[in-house]
This record gives structure tokens, sequence and C-alpha cells, in this order.
């Protein structure tokens, strides 16, 4: 069901401010198509077989150079492949990096390279919408149809790759959803003994280089896409990331080894409130009322996005209480040690950070605010109890 949260005037005219009526318009419908209309049309036909993927078994089969992390080593037969942790090789692979999406040799959408198991085609159909709205309407007929030779006609061809390419440009599929497959890829390059490139969007928002670069990414080794396909002789699918804490110690620890972050920047508070006063929405309409209330309790406001990576690593690692409206911006809660971490809803409760906060062992509240359209007014005064 559709609520104000999902669309609104005051959302539509902010994309206009932002990306101009054109792109506004087309992000938009683009999204009407991809949480309303095509999913029951997409997974009707993909049921039919008219579309054809294949899920995490299947994958298996296909692959003939399988390695798992937990056992550090080559696996020989699918069967072995107990956990969760693996990487896949195949012979002849696609890449869309726009989303990530992956297609095997025989045109069938791979659906390990979007989703987790269990999804059923979910996300595989968000990128395909998604690739009919920015990428090509072509190219999205021959991802339905299986169209290989297509596939060509827009192919960059590569040797090896393994893609870094979030299913959407935004922080938190980056960093819980995409980087943890880093590891994964860099323990299989070992046992193989292979070179591999790391396959990344173009057009990628500052973060996603920073970060590859404080986790000691060469740059020799990246690849920012310049076709809308790219074709591998030699194709890494890493399993898609489940929420434990070994897949997101290893960059807690490498990412602040590596940060040397302007300390005047971060600033020196140890609770912190996360501002999206720039965000399209969720945007707080009382902010100066919370940020006045938060002041009397030690808080520093802080608008995430314009830090460095480095910077805003550092301010999570040594906050003590978080609070922030639902968003990306509490995706940095990774780098925290024993912050209390208190989110700020609307009209629309998602559970994604409470989950992370507690794979992380950190202490967490919710504060339901008042809808605004897609934003929220909060109740400072139930904010005070939660933070005194």
């Amino acid at each position: 069901m559709w609520t104000p949260r999902d669309f609104s005037y005051r959302k539509l005219a902010r994309k206009y401010e932002q990306d101009g009526l054109k792109k506004a318009i087309r992000s938009s419908a683009e999204f009407a198509t991809r949480k309303l209309l095509a999913p029951p049309i997409l997974h009707q036909i993909i049921d039919l077989d008219f579309v054809r993927s294949i899920d995490r078994h299947e994958l298996f089969e296909l692959s003939d150079r399988l390695y798992l992390s937990q056992r550090d080593s080559k696996v020989a037969k699918s069967a072995e492949l107990d956990g969760s942790e693996f990487v896949a090789g195949i012979d002849i692979g696609y890449v869309l990096p726009s989303t990530g999406l992956c297609v095997d040799g025989f045109g069938r959408l791979i659906q390990e390279s979007v989703e987790p198991p269990g999804k059923r085609n979910n996300f595989v159909i968000e990128t395909l919408v998604f690739t009919w709205f920015h990428d090509s309407p072509r190219l999205s007929k021959a991802l339905l149809r299986g169209d290989t030779s297509t596939l060509d006609s827009y192919a960059a061809e590569r040797d090896a790759i393994c893609p870094l390419c979030p299913r959407f440009t935004n922080y938190y599929h980056w960093l819980i959803e995409t980087v943890p497959k880093l590891r994964y890829a860099r323990e299989y390059k070992k046992k193989f003994d292979i070179d591999i490139t790391y396959l990344v969007p173009s057009d990628g928002p500052p973060w996603l280089d920073q970060t590859l670069e404080l986790l000691g990414v060469s740059d020799s080794d990246i690849e920012h896409a310049t076709a809308p396909v790219y074709r591998a002789e030699h194709l890494l699918i890493p399993s898609f990331p489940e929420l434990k804490p070994r897949n997101y110690g290893w960059i807690r620890e490498d990412v602040l080894a590596n940060a040397s972050p302007d300390r005047g920047a971060v600033g020196a508070g140890k609770n912190v409130y996360i501002s999206r006063a720039n965000a399209i929405e969720r945007r707080v309409v009382n902010e100066a009322d919370v940020v006045e209330t938060l002041s009397e309790y030690g808080f520093e406001s802080y608008r995430l996005e314009e830090h460095t990576i480095a910077e805003n690593v550092t301010l999570f690692n040594e906050a003590e209480v978080i609070v922030g409206p639902h968003g990306a911006g509490l995706t940095d809660i990774v780098f925290s040690e024993e912050a209390t971490v208190i989110e700020l809803f609307g009209s629309k409760i998602k559970d994604p950070y409470e989950q992370l906060a507690e794979m992380l062992g950190l202490e967490y509240h919710s504060l339901e605010c008042t809808p605004r359209s897609t934003d929220l007014e909060v109740d400072t005064a139930r904010l005070a109890k939660l933070v005194g």
C-alpha cells in the first residue's frame, strides 16, 4: 500500500529542484513502475520461465571454480558449499554496472548478483525496471529475452571481472550489501592466483572511491565503467552478504586503520545528531527545535554528505549516542563500538538499522514521529527522555 512517504508533491518538487524536471519525472515514473506496476507482471513471466533466472544452486552447478570463504579453500563439488560466503567463477558472463545485475553466457539472470536467497527475484525485477528507465529499453528487452547477441553489441570485453556495483546508488547498499564481497573476491584471487578487475559504476559518489582507498584497493585494480554492459571471459559472482559480524568487522578495522581525518571537521562531541536537511525526503521539519533540545545533552549536528568518509567513520567510532532519521546516514554505525542508536521514523517504519545495530551489539531505540507528508516532526519532549 502506498503512503505519503512513497510519493508526494513535496518530494517531486525537491527532485525537480535538485535534478530538473525531466529527471524528476523519469525518477517518479521509474519508482511507480518498480514498486507497483512491474512486480506482478514480471513475477508471472519469470515463474512461467519466459524470462530465465538462476538461483544459488543453479549457479553452483554452472561454475567450475568455487571458493568457500569459511573454509578458505577451493571446493570441487557444489554439494560441499554448505556455507553462505563463497565466490563462484563462471566462464563467459555479463555485468550491468548501473545495478550489478549479472547474466550468464546463456542469457540467464543471476539472482545472487543482486539479492540473497529467498527473495524470489524481487531485486532482479527492480534492476530490470531501473535498466529500462536509466540505461536503455532495448537493453532491458534483451535481458528479458536472454538475448546475448544484443548484450554483446553493448559490451566492453574484459578478462576477469568482479563487480562491486551497488543495486542502487545508496550508501547503505554500498557498504552493507556490496563491500563485503571484496573480502571474498580477494581470498578467491589469492587461492586461484589470477588477476581480477573490480568493476565499479562510473558516476559513483565520492564515498565509493574513498571507501576503496581506505580498504587498500589499488587504483590499478579498479575500472570505472564506461560501457552499459561488460562481457567477462571469467566472471566472479560473490555471495550476497549476510548480516553477520564476520562480514563487517574487517571493514571497520581496515578503514579505521587507514583513516586520517581532519580532526577539526570531526568535532569534539561524543553525541551525534544526523541531519537530513539536504535530503529529498524524511527531513525533520522542526529540526531547529530538535537541535536546540539535543544541544542541552552535548549533541552536535552533522550533515554527513559534507564530510569525507574518513571524517564520518571516525565520528561514529568515537560517538556515544547517535540520533537521526531513518536513512543511509545511519549506515556508519558499522564503525561504532559501544554507542546507543536512536532512529526517528515518520509514516513508514523499516528495520534494517535495528537489525544492523543488533548484529553489532549496539543499544537501539526507535522514536515514532508525526508524519508531515514525506517528512516528520519530532516530539522533543519524548526525544529528551530517550537521550537524558
